[in-house]
């Protein structure tokens, strides 16, 4: 096997917004990250359930509809394609503070809510909304394990209808700067090659060596120069969608060479195609006791797509 390395010739780099100060968090009460589909059935009523569910372009699929069809009693439905940043050319991109706490606020969410959030794939998008509460310091945030598979496999019950609900006051947060990563910033992660950051990458095997295109029509594939490969495919069930335990974690991410063990204290910086399954491996090494997570916004998309950055492919 071979590897090339694509060297960019441009020389323009994007900054991160100057504005961001680190999040104050809602750490008055502690709840769990990861909740069973027989705790949350023993909860309702209490925290506030949302549907996360976002698909691939590819798949032609309407969460918006498909929620309406079926949902969790009582749950509200958080769309990453509308909750963004509506002034990027990259997909589903951080919103403003401003703009967040206005669109949750309108699906009747508090600041001091506990908030539980769920997906119809089980573990694949719900991770991205518990990262986006988590960044603007709304800590009492739980992933339901299996999402709505695991949920409807257990015999409970779902609603249909569009979950309206009367809005409230979400009071505008500060978004942590440290669980999150710009353009500029991976630029020079990738330069430098004395850095101790550790770049670990969602995509699947074929995508990340090069060997496969990208689903985003005229993107590279390949990776940034170092980065290991997590496919979040491995990181639970694929029957049950449900996240395995710890020690399955850490022999995945073993396997892969991310000995997880000497990672407690240092940075890791998580990628994938849109930011989206990135979480998922930001919410596995949570759970895993690392302290030092951050995902990169805008990911491989945004990476490639502005092609100022190496890409390396394993032929």
């Amino acid at each position: 096997m071979t590897t090339r390395i694509l060297a960019s010739t441009s020389t323009r780099i994007l900054s991160r917004p100057s504005s961001l100060l680190r999040a104050q968090s809602t750490r008055a009460m502690t709840v769990p990250t990861l909740l069973s589909v027989t705790e949350l059935k023993k909860q309702l009523g209490g925290p506030i359930v949302l549907d996360g569910s976002w698909h691939m372009p590819a798949e032609k699929r309407d969460p918006i509809q498909e929620f309406k069809n079926e949902h969790l009693p009582g749950a509200r439905y958080f769309d990453i394609e509308s909750i963004k940043d509506k002034t990027s050319s990259f997909p589903h991109m951080m919103p403003t503070a401003t703009q967040f706490a206005q669109q949750v606020g309108e699906l009747g969410i508090t600041n001091n809510d506990h908030i539980v959030v769920y997906d119809t794939a089980g573990f694949f998008s719900a991770p991205r909304v518990y990262w986006m509460f988590k960044a603007f310091g709304h800590d009492k945030v739980s992933v339901l394990n299996g999402g709505l598979k695991a949920w409807k496999a257990a015999g409970y019950s779902v609603e249909s209808g569009d979950g309206k609900v009367q809005a409230k006051e979400y009071k505008v947060p500060k978004l942590d700067i440290d669980v999150i990563r710009y353009h500029d910033q991976i630029l020079q992660l990738v330069r430098d090659e004395n850095s101790k950051t550790t770049i670990i990458d969602a995509r699947g095997a074929d995508r990340f060596t090069g060997q496969a295109p990208e689903p985003r029509a005229g993107l590279s594939s390949g990776h940034m120069p170092g980065a290991k490969n997590v496919s979040f495919k491995q990181l639970f069930d694929s029957k049950t969608g449900e996240l395995y335990d710890n020690a399955q974690l850490a022999s995945v991410f073993e396997k892969a060479g991310v000995d997880v063990s000497k990672l407690k204290n240092e940075p890791v910086v998580l990628s994938c195609g849109s930011g989206v399954t990135a979480s998922v491996l930001y919410f596995a090494l949570e759970r895993l006791g690392l302290k030092k997570l951050a995902v990169y916004d805008g990911s491989w998309t945004e990476y490639a797509s502005l092609n100022q950055g190496p890409i390396v492919k394993d032929l």
